[in-house]
């Protein structure tokens, strides 16, 4: 693309009033938005009038970089470029006094105000007015109702305990907070609109200070952004919001659609330019893309259109179950690289994070090298990491690194002089670090409990090296230890009540569900389940995982604004896409507009893909150790038919695809007979 086109021109040149950009996904928006902050400038527009707000400090910096080439540094260090909460702690240092808070006041990042939360519900719960609550879900309430613009006393009255308890902390919570003068992540934007909602004569300063807004990712944006977005677009409007419906995905934390679909009623006379011309994937994708999201209930009208000539047709891909999905995935990955795709252009993307457990096992199987997107690997998880120790001392006795790594986890009462003192011991002795807590009752100044502590703890690695070699299961012996550590109860009291301690057991017992399936692969050899657990705990420390060249996982929210060669989306099945959260009323009051986001959250997997796409589903799920059939996606009916291929291999478990198709469609008629919510 050497030069713009038609819609992106008109874009570019539009000056006076309201201006809605819907860019379509890979329609060069950020081309259209530098050069429009380009032309101002160039037509008289001081730089310092113009703010431009976009949803990262990553999207804030590249912008003005790019801004740089367009305009020179000095103009473009002179652009207000922020995000809106950046742009919020402006705001409140100019306006402190207005604002009532001196010259000395504190931010309370997310950690600060789970401790005010947590110190307030340790009280209601001494009075006896409260159970034990999680604090994360109080404090997402507080947050709900912030950005709603309610103050304490207009939160709605309900019957559910935590909406009830929550609206007990609000009060004492915002209290807290203003005697410590202190602000809230959600204050750095509804600070600035009540100010200036209230005070007509900061609302014209600032109105003046910015004579020409634009905001990226409006699709984004939620209830009091969009006022703080009113309250500083002065008489001119000269207001520019750009995005795309289609990409809405954010709803469930604050992120309101209407914002994008309303604005020309919310600014009347807007002028509307659509890009439509898609520079980034094959026809044939965009055809998947096209067709999916035209179902949607809400939405602007427009159509993505190739500049790309025609290429691969989208790959549909049905497996067995959802074990079979991951090692297929795994294995056409390792094809693709041997045919000389870079690992980093590879992404496979998926709506929870669950998912992707299977699929780091495979990939970790056969040494491919990958990275995580919008959560931590369960391999660099630190309690699998700690758990795999245990199993590598176990196998190991020689491993000085996994005994150093336990010998005090979970705390048993071996501090860092005892540690220093067995380290004196061994070396003027010549002996191993392992040897010497073997020999801890030679070694001078063990405080008593110390010694028996790390008795206990080579013996019991004693015991688990003896049944290995006695031919016993390394997964019996794992789970031994994990339960007489009590690593489990250790994990649980760290968390504190909250969702993290069932998470991170879960976890653990992910890696031992994984060396139970390998040992069993692995017919037991000892040598090659050393070669994983070492994998799993010097993850990252190898020398060819180079940053940059890893195959990506990531869920479908964090891939939003991403782009890949290949792009393999999968679990595309009713339950996982869309989740069951938004379809069955059993689970959640589920509504249309629910399904709408899901399905764009599915458009926008589809436009991720560059050259091309797998559409993976399985034919089966496994809950509880029961196999169920599931119905393929809803987001897959009606899809082209000239744009799709069956594909499979024969050496991943792959379903007759007519077969496993109709039996899907059955299971999708049945669903929807089922009363709609």
């Amino acid at each position: 693309m050497t030069k713009l086109n038609p819609p992106q021109r008109a874009a570019v040149q539009h000056r006076d009033g309201p201006l809605l950009i819907l860019a379509g996904a890979g329609s060069g928006k950020t081309r259209v938005v530098t050069h429009r902050i380009a032309g101002l400038v160039g037509d008289g527009v001081p730089p310092d009038k113009i703010l431009a707000v976009t949803f990262t400090n990553r999207a804030a910096g590249e912008m003005r970089e790019r801004m740089v080439s367009l305009i020179g540094r000095g103009p473009a260090a002179k652009l207000a470029m922020s995000t809106f909460h950046s742009f919020g702690v402006r705001f409140i240092h100019t306006e402190k006094q207005a604002l009532g808070l001196g010259n000395r006041w504190v931010i309370f990042d997310q950690a600060d105000s789970l401790g005010v939360v947590k110190d307030i519900l340790r009280e209601l719960r001494d009075s006896g007015a409260a159970r034990k609550l999680d604090p994360m879900q109080i404090l997402s309430r507080l947050s709900n109702w912030k950005n709603e613009l309610l103050d304490a006393e207009d939160v709605p009255e309900s019957d559910y305990e935590y909406d009830d308890i929550a609206g007990e902390v609000y009060p004492e919570y915002e209290a807290r907070l203003r005697a410590m003068r202190a602000l809230d992540f959600d204050d750095l934007v509804v600070a600035p609109v009540r100010l200036l909602r209230d005070d007509p004569a900061v609302r014209q300063r600032w109105q003046e200070r910015f004579t020409h807004l634009l905001i990226d990712e409006f699709q984004d944006t939620s209830r009091v952004q969009l006022e703080l977005v009113k309250l500083m677009t002065g008489p001119r409007r000269n207001v520019c919001v750009v995005g795309d419906d289609d990409q809405s995905i954010y709803g469930w934390r604050g992120a309101d659609v209407s914002n994008i679909l309303d604005f020309d009623k919310t600014f009347p006379g807007t002028t509307v330019v659509k890009l439509e011309d898609n520079y980034r994937s094959t026809p044939a994708v965009l055809e998947v893309a096209n067709a999916a999201i035209s179902q949607s209930k809400s939405r602007h009208g427009k159509v993505l259109r190739a500049a790309r000539p025609p290429a691969d047709r989208v790959r549909m891909c049905v497996l067995e179950d959802q074990a079979q999905e991951a090692k297929f995935v795994a294995l056409e990955i390792g094809e693709l690289l041997q045919g000389g795709q870079r690992a980093s252009g590879v992404a496979v993307l998926y709506r929870s994070n669950l998912q992707a457990r299977l699929i780091e096992e495979e990939l970790t199987a056969q040494a491919i090298p990958y990275r995580l997107f919008g959560g931590t690997q369960l391999f660099d998880r630190r309690e699998v990491k700690d758990t795999a120790a245990y199993l590598r001392a176990v196998i190991n006795p020689r491993d000085d690194i996994s005994i150093r790594r336990i010998v005090n986890y979970p705390s048993r009462g071996v501090g860092a002089r005892t540690v220093e003192r067995i380290d004196e011991y061994a070396s003027a002795c010549g002996m191993s670090f392992r040897k010497a807590l073997e020999s801890v009752e030679r070694i001078e100044d063990i405080p008593p409990n110390a010694a028996r502590s790390i008795a206990e703890l080579t013996t019991m690695l004693q015991h688990g090296s003896d049944e290995i070699d006695a031919g016993g299961s390394l997964h019996a012996v794992a789970r031994g230890i994990v339960d007489k550590v009590r690593i489990r109860e250790d994990l649980m009291s760290a968390a504190d009540g909250s969702k993290q301690g069932p998470a991170r057991c879960g976890n653990v017992d992910n890696l031992l569900g994984w060396l139970d399936r390998y040992e069993r692969e692995s017919d037991g050899d000892r040598r090659s389940l050393q070669g994983f657990l070492e994998r799993v705990t010097l993850r990252g420390d190898a020398a060819e995982e180079v940053e940059g060249e890893r195959v990506v996982l990531s869920t479908l929210h964090a891939s939003k604004g991403l782009e890949f060669p290949v792009v393999f989306l999968i679990g595309c099945v009713e339950g996982q896409l869309p989740h069951s959260r938004t379809t069955d009323p059993k689970v959640s009051e589920a509504a249309a507009a629910d399904v709408d986001e899901e399905r764009r959250l599915f458009y926008v997997g589809v436009t991720r893909a560059q050259d091309r796409l797998y559409l993976c589903r399985s034919h089966q799920k496994t809950l509880r150790g029961k196999a169920t059939k599931v119905a393929p996606s809803r987001f897959l009916d009606g899809l082209p038919e000239e744009s799709i291929e069956e594909y499979g291999r024969s050496d991943a478990g792959a379903v007759d695809f007519d077969e496993a198709a109709q039996m899907g469609r059955e299971l999708l008629e049945q669903l929807k007979k089922r009363p709609q919510p």
